[in-house]
This record gives C-alpha cells, sequence and structure tokens, in this order.
C-alpha cells in the first residue's frame, strides 16, 4: 500500500486537529471570520491599485493591451496587440488571486487548455498530464510545448509534464500560445506553446505562504532573492502533501480502492551574473492512484545555464529523471487486485539552443534535443529563420521556416512554415490572420513502453510515424474604450497522423488497444474572450471555445475533446479582494470508438484574499463549492474530479 512519508503530518495532530478527515467547517468558519473581520489599527488600509502605466500620445486613445510585454508568440519583446500569433497572458498576480492550488487548474482558466484526461494533477497518473489547446487531439505525450525561460519542460521521454515541478511563487507570468509553433519551436509545438517566465531576483526579498486544507492537505512555499551589483539569486522550495480521494463513485468502490494520495517537493534556484545565469530545478513526488497496488514516483534533477546579449543569447540544459510505476488488474466487482508489473524507466535528456537577432525584427536559431533510455535513443534538431516586416505603419506581415530533423532509429526530416499578417485596423481594431504547419515526433514512451491503466493494456507501437499539423485562423481584437477589450478568433487544423490509442479486443478480462497512427483528423472552431473593468475595482473576464474534432471520413469525434468550454470569471479588489469563478466543460467521450461518454459539468470556484498588515495577508480557497460529482474517466469504470476543496492560510512578504 502507498504511504508516502510526511513531513507535515504533525501540525494535523497537534495543531489542526478540526482538519482530520472531512471534518472542515470549523477551518472554514475560523478563515472567513479573520478574512471578514476588521483590520487591526495597526494595520495600514490596503494601497488603492495603480493606475495602468500608458505610452499615450496627445489625442491618442489609451490601449491596456498593448502596455503587456510578451517573448514567446514570436521569439521577440513585443506588446500584446501587436502579436500575429493569439496570446494569453496570466501575471502572478492572477496567480496570487486565483483559488486554485496548482498551476494546471491555474491555467484552466483558458478555454481548450486541458489534460489527456479532465483530472486535476492533483490526483492524475503522470502519464495523462500531457497538455492540449483547443483540442487539438489531447494526449498523454502533448501536443503543446511547455517551456521554463525558453527550456522544454516537457518530460523528454514521455512527453508529459510535471506541473508542479516550478515553485509558484518563483513564476513572473505564463503566456499561452494558441495556434502551431513548430516554425520555431519544432517538435510538440504543434497545437501552440506554453512559456512559463521566472522572476528576477529583487534585493533583501523574503517571502512564505502556508495553508491547510480539507483531505489532510498542507501546502508551504519558501522564497528567498537578493541582487547587490551585477549579481543576484533567488530560491524558492515548495512542499506539498494531500490525502486525496476516492476516484470511484461510493456506489461501485469494492476493497480494492482507496484513496488517490499525493505529495510533491519542488526547488529552483538560479543565480545571475551580469547576463549569465546558471540554475538548478530539483523535483520528488509520490502517488497513491486509487488502489492498494497501483502506486508511483517522480525523481528529476534539471541543471540549465545561459547568457542573453543584445543581439543574440543561448542555453543548454540536462536533466536526469527516474520513473517508477507499478501496474495491476482488478476483478469486475472490485473485490480483489493482482499486480502485474512493475516498471522503472531512468532517461537521459539534454539540449540547448541559440537564437541571434542580427536586425530588431529579425531571427536566426538553431536547437537540438536528446534523449536516451534503456538502449533507446532520440535525436532531434532544428535550424528556423523568422521576419517580422513593416509593410505599412498599419500592416506587419510575419514570415517563418524551419527544418527539423529527427532520428529514432531511422533519420527523418520535415519543413514547417508560418506566414501570418496584422492589420491595425484602427486604434479600436486590430485584425490578424495565419497559415502554418506543425509536427510532433512519437516519444520514446509511445514507441515502445506499453502500460496498464486498471483493466485497459495498450502496447507501444515501434512502427509510429511523426503527426502533422497544417492549419489557418482568422482574428480580430475590438478594443474600443480603456476598460473593454474583446477578442474573437476562428481557426481550421488539419491533423494527419494522430498518435491514438485506437481498440482491438474488448472482453470480460480486459481491454486491449494500441498506439497507432489514425489517418487524418479534422478540428475547426471558435473561440472567445472578453475583459471588462469598472473602475479600479472590478473586473470581468469571460471566454469561451468551440472546438468540433472529428476523424476525418466518419462522424466519430476525437476522444477527450468537448464541443464547449467556458469560463466566467468577477474580481472585485478592495478591503476584501474577492474572485468568483465559473467553467463548463461540454461532454466528450473517453475512446475512440464514441462508446464511452463522459457527460459535461459546471464547476465554481472563490477566492478571498484579505491583507492584516504591510507584510502580511490572509487568503481562503474553495474549489468546486457546490461538491459537484464529475466524471473525468471511464476505464471503464468512471473515474471521479476533484470534489470540494477548502484551504486557507497565510502569505508574507518582506522586500526592501
Amino acid at each position: 500500500m502507498y504511504n508516502p512519508p510526511s513531513r507535515l503530518r504533525w501540525a494535523d495532530k497537534q495543531l489542526f486537529p478540526a482538519l482530520r478527515g472531512e471534518r472542515s467547517v470549523f477551518s472554514f468558519g475560523l478563515a472567513v471570520v479573520l478574512l471578514l473581520a476588521p483590520p487591526p489599527l495597526s494595520a495600514p488600509n490596503p494601497p488603492r491599485p495603480a493606475k495602468p502605466p500608458t505610452t499615450q500620445k496627445k489625442g491618442e486613445k489609451t490601449k491596456v493591451l498593448r502596455e503587456v510585454v510578451v517573448v514567446t508568440a514570436t521569439k521577440l519583446e513585443q506588446p500584446l496587440g501587436e502579436a500575429v500569433a493569439l496570446v494569453s497572458v496570466v501575471s502572478a498576480e492572477e496567480l496570487a488571486r486565483s483559488p486554485a492550488l496548482v498551476l494546471d487548474d491555474h491555467l484552466r482558466r483558458i478555454p481548450g487548455f486541458s489534460l489527456f484526461r479532465r483530472s486535476s494533477s492533483l490526483v492524475a497518473h503522470p502519464t495523462s498530464q500531457g497538455v492540449s489547446l483547443r483540442g487539438i487531439g489531447p494526449s498523454g505525450a502533448s501536443r503543446s510545448l511547455v517551456l521554463f525561460d525558453g527550456i522544454p519542460l516537457n518530460d523528454p521521454f514521455g512527453g508529459w509534464v510535471y506541473w508542479n515541478r516550478i515553485p509558484l511563487g518563483a513564476l513572473e507570468r505564463i503566456e499561452v500560445v494558441r495556434g502551431a509553433t513548430s516554425q520555431l519551436y519544432g517538435s510538440s509545438a504543434l497545437a501552440g506553446a506554453i512559456q512559463l517566465l521566472p522572476r528576477r531576483p529583487v534585493a533583501d526579498t523574503l517571502e512564505a505562504r502556508g495553508q491547510i486544507g480539507n483531505r489532510q492537505t498542507y501546502d508551504l512555499e519558501l522564497l528567498a532573492a537578493d541582487r547587490s551589483g551585477e549579481w543576484g539569486y533567488l530560491v524558492s522550495g515548495h512542499l506539498f502533501e494531500t490525502d486525496g480521494f476516492s476516484l470511484v463513485d461510493e456506489s461501485e468502490r469494492g476493497p480494492v480502492d482507496v484513496r488517490a494520495r499525493s505529495e510533491f517537493q519542488s526547488f529552483f534556484g538560479r543565480t545571475y551574473y551580469k547576463k549569465f545565469h546558471a540554475g538548478v530545478n530539483l523535483f520528488g513526488e509520490g502517488r497513491g492512484n486509487g488502489t492498494r497496488l497501483q502506486t508511483n514516483s517522480t525523481h528529476l534533477y534539471l541543471l540549465e545555464t545561459g547568457i542573453t546579449e543584445d543581439a543574440w543569447q543561448g542555453n543548454f540544459y540536462s536533466q536526469w529523471g527516474l520513473f517508477k510505476n507499478s501496474f495491476s488488474r482488478t476483478l469486475p466487482d472490485r473485490s480483489a487486485e493482482f499486480l502485474t508489473a512493475r516498471q522503472r524507466v531512468s532517461s537521459l535528456g539534454q539540449g540547448g539552443s541559440f537564437t541571434w537577432r542580427p536586425g530588431r525584427r529579425f531571427l536566426l536559431g538553431t536547437d537540438w534535443r536528446r534523449v536516451s533510455w534503456d538502449r533507446h535513443e532520440q535525436n532531434l534538431a532544428g535550424v528556423f529563420a523568422q521576419d517580422l516586416i513593416a509593410l505599412h505603419r498599419r500592416l506587419d506581415l510575419l514570415v517563418g521556416v524551419r527544418l527539423d530533423v529527427w532520428k529514432s532509429g531511422r533519420t527523418r526530416s520535415v519543413v514547417n512554415p508560418r506566414v501570418g499578417l496584422l492589420y491595425r485596423a484602427s486604434d479600436a481594431l486590430t485584425l490578424r490572420g495565419s497559415a502554418y504547419g506543425g509536427f510532433r515526433a512519437p516519444t520514446l514512451n509511445e514507441l515502445f513502453r506499453p502500460f496498464r491503466v486498471g483493466n485497459v493494456r495498450t502496447r507501444a507501437n515501434p512502427n509510429l510515424e511523426e503527426e502533422r499539423l497544417w492549419g489557418t485562423e482568422l482574428g480580430a481584437d475590438l478594443h474600443p474604450a480603456r476598460s473593454v477589450l474583446v477578442r474573437l478568433n476562428g481557426f481550421w487544423n488539419s491533423l494527419r497522423d494522430p498518435v491514438s490509442n485506437v481498440t482491438l479486443s474488448i472482453a470480460p478480462e480486459g481491454i486491449l488497444r494500441q498506439r497507432q497512427n489514425l489517418g487524418r483528423a479534422t478540428i475547426k472552431g471558435l473561440e472567445a474572450e472578453t475583459i471588462v473593468s469598472w473602475g479600479y475595482r472590478w473586473r470581468l473576464r469571460s471566454a469561451y471555445l468551440y472546438s468540433d474534432a472529428r476523424v476525418a471520413g466518419s462522424a466519430l469525434r476525437l476522444p477527450q475533446v468537448p464541443r464547449h468550454q467556458g469560463s466566467l470569471e468577477i474580481t472585485y479588489a478592495g478591503p476584501l479582494t474577492v474572485r468568483a469563478e465559473g467553467r463548463y466543460v461540454g461532454s466528450q467521450f473517453e475512446d475512440d470508438r464514441n462508446q464511452l461518454k463522459l457527460g459535461g459539468y459546471p464547476l465554481f470556484n472563490l477566492a478571498l484574499r484579505r491583507p492584516v498588515s504591510e507584510h502580511i495577508e490572509l487568503f481562503l480557497g474553495l474549489e468546486n463549492v457546490l461538491d459537484r460529482d464529475y466524471a473525468v474517466g471511464r476505464l471503464p469504470i468512471e473515474r471521479l474530479g476533484t470534489p470540494r476543496l477548502i484551504h486557507a492560510g497565510l502569505s508574507f512578504r518582506f522586500a526592501r
């Protein structure tokens, strides 16, 4: 039985007895009292939010959207409204105000962002934490590339993402680029890219955040940073543990079912000298996956270094990972469980990149990645060029192309172009359009590693081909006033040879599948986002995605892709900051035959924050406020998503 060592369990027995099991009413009430009580006489009133900075010229309308700098869309520093690709930015402040505990749940505010299955990384098996955007064929291997300051975070062996490996407090912002960006990043970016950008060190900074929650959840994060002259450093650590919850409905549980538990520890440290930096990222986690015999653990060690000059930048990284996993078979009545296999995967990944900017808008670059496991090895390398040409003061043309060569047994090559236009029709309206190609090479995991989930066995396939995507999109940003932004975007994508788990046979003792290239799928849809502000206190954000993803030549929908997704947020930033969230995910299918349906569901979340002094702030988060049951998988028994989760704590911050 999985029983991870506890680092914070003493608090459960000595400090917070009211949090044991599900008895969190006392803790919830206490947190509400602290948040709503008048501040102490010594505590200053919270500062009024500052007006956003402007670069407004006389007679011009202020454009808030043009004040947010992004760097991932074209690897150039550009205002958000000037990017040809559709980019969403999540700031550190928005992360702090969110009721979510883990990074992937923070990003679900962006419709189209989803893991392979709908469950949170709090309880999801690592191999189901691959990310997709816009419903472009969710896969455990990820069809979107996740980067940390330019370094790929997708597991080099399997392509999935360990979402908790970078402490949240160490992040400055997150940029989500939708649409293929393989012309810059190569493999895995055929649906887009997600860039995590680290904070820069500030002199004499010390931060701490601690919270507790029901289901014996404990969360502690520390950060220290300093800068003196040309030297600087930042270190951050994160400890987390939860007893989790049962993944199976009470009416279907048997003796084999236990709570899906998890714990993780992460550390990030980086030293800066002039324009050079060197850092380390350490991560370890242990999980129980809902039965007594199904467990897994991971250890990751990453070393990275880089230098950024005015006209060029380069980085290098090396990562070693160890992934342990056990598989079991359960009887149909869930009365007994039998261990079927244990796997130990030790992999080594390395890579680097170099980008040269001979002009303000022109890029040349190259990068490479290598991963080895057991007797197998995979190499990927590419060269790219991109230019952003000002055809007119109102019209920009983006032209980019990349050649990739990858080898896994045999050598193959692929070319990915991108062409885009950005037209500033007026101060209030910007139009954009793009056509692009993208690709993803199958991972060593897909090529050579079989696996089992419950009674579903999936075979590997060493003959898999790369996935290719061709797509186009048209969009508009409407900014009629300083306080209103409306973004619309339509897209069409053709995904060729997608790797999917294809059902070979169904029998009472289990289901047999194999990874195969399916042929072709078409994904078309519409996304919309509206942001409205009232004064300096109120802010509303709504977002919606319609994605129709089908296997070409048939009526079958791609598994794990809902047609409709949407979110609504209302934030009040006053003496008490309140953020209410609603999110809806439509129905989808678990399997390639569209026989195992997962129903749609709404979720409601709430977060409260209250400063009590210059350096201390109290906060309360509620996820799935209505405690709604919803299915995240059928294997073939339904697996449930996160029930109501209540957590509260305080944060401390000191900076010169």
